[in-house]
């Protein structure tokens, strides 16, 4: 059985208009789990547009709120989607969430980032990914972790970039060994 995630910065999801478009998209791409950034989302949002994802076909959706105009991130499963997904909103400020999946002996722990626009933030909120492998004791199955959203900066300044910059953003290297580390 094969499992389809996405990720997608939607750049704000406040206009009702521009949120129906986006939802009916991502329904018709039939993901079984999608992550989006960016959302702009308020804990007031949350069961309306719950309720916006269910009415053009889609499943569950789960949010950790940002502010009306800045961060927040969410999922969106599919409506036929069964699987045994456990969500965790790893901080308060809307920059991540983790969802566990289950499936045979193997967990795969998604997270999904929308990492801070300022260098230093970001450096930062890296380092403080690398404390997710540390959280992860149960030895009985295999575990995966799925990094995905938007970082925010580039791993490679010469291909992820044009024009190319001289310097490597300073919270690349932090992004990289997050790589080798969760």
């Amino acid at each position: 059985m094969t499992l389809s995630i996405a990720s997608i910065n939607v750049n704000g999801l406040r206009n009702n208009r521009n949120r129906d478009l986006i939802f009916n998209w991502l329904v018709s791409k039939k993901f079984d789990i999608i992550c989006i950034q960016e959302t702009h989302c308020t804990k007031s949002d949350i069961d309306n547009w719950g309720n916006d994802w269910k009415k053009f076909g889609g499943g569950q959706s789960v949010w950790n709120c940002g502010t009306s105009d800045s961060r927040g991130v969410g999922f969106l499963l599919q409506n036929k989607f069964s699987e045994n997904v456990t969500f965790i909103n790893h901080d308060d400020n809307g920059r991540c969430q983790m969802c566990d999946l289950k499936r045979d002996n193997v967990v795969y722990h998604i997270v999904n980032v929308y990492t801070p626009n300022n260098g230093s933030d970001r450096k930062t909120f890296y380092e403080n990914l690398h404390n997710l492998s540390k959280m992860y004791d149960d030895d009985s199955v295999e575990h995966y972790t799925v990094l995905l959203g938007d970082f925010n900066c580039t791993l490679d300044k010469k291909l992820d970039r044009l024009p190319s910059h001289q310097y490597n953003d300073v919270g690349t290297t932090e992004l990289k060994k997050s790589f080798v580390e969760i």
